[in-house]
């Protein structure tokens, strides 16, 4: 995950202590009921496209610009599923950074393209049945399935 420039300043003055980030998630499925999920690079879990919002900006417009840098795909309308918060989403990053995590979670219900992995932050793409989920890394991840799925 590549780190906002807010981010980076609000680090340079706190540290590595606890902060809250605000980002979104897209439950992408296709015409068989098959959600997206995202293997990130160096990851061994699965997860759907996610990402943190820049300062001030709009959650849905963030929405896309993640969903497009991650797999390429043009989201063209999304519906508000959720929103995963609390003390599950801390997370301890191996620079010492903390931070827990208000992720608004999107069902996508119109896109195009062909889901392409960046390459970057994610290794790998692939629609999965419900029933036939890999092992689901994190909080937004399980809840994007359960209620999205």
């Amino acid at each position: 995950m590549s780190t906002p420039d807010c981010v980076r300043d609000l680090r340079a003055v706190i540290g590595t202590r606890p902060i809250n980030l605000v980002g979104a998630g897209a439950v992408v499925t296709n015409a068989h009921g098959h959600v997206l999920l995202c293997r990130r690079v160096g990851g061994s879990t699965w997860g759907v496209p996610t990402g943190i919002s820049e300062l001030g900006e709009v959650l849905e417009d963030m929405l896309r610009r993640e969903v497009h840098e991650e797999t390429g795909l043009h989201v063209h309308a999304a519906e508000l599923l959720n929103v995963v918060s609390g003390p599950d989403t801390y997370r301890r990053l191996a620079n010492d950074h903390e931070f827990y995590a208000y992720t608004a979670l999107y069902r996508v219900t119109a896109w195009s393209g062909t889901p392409q992995p960046d390459g970057v932050e994610i290794a790998e793409l692939s629609f999965f049945a419900p029933h036939t989920l890999p092992p689901l890394g994190g909080p937004v991840a399980r809840r994007a399935v359960q209620v999205g799925a």
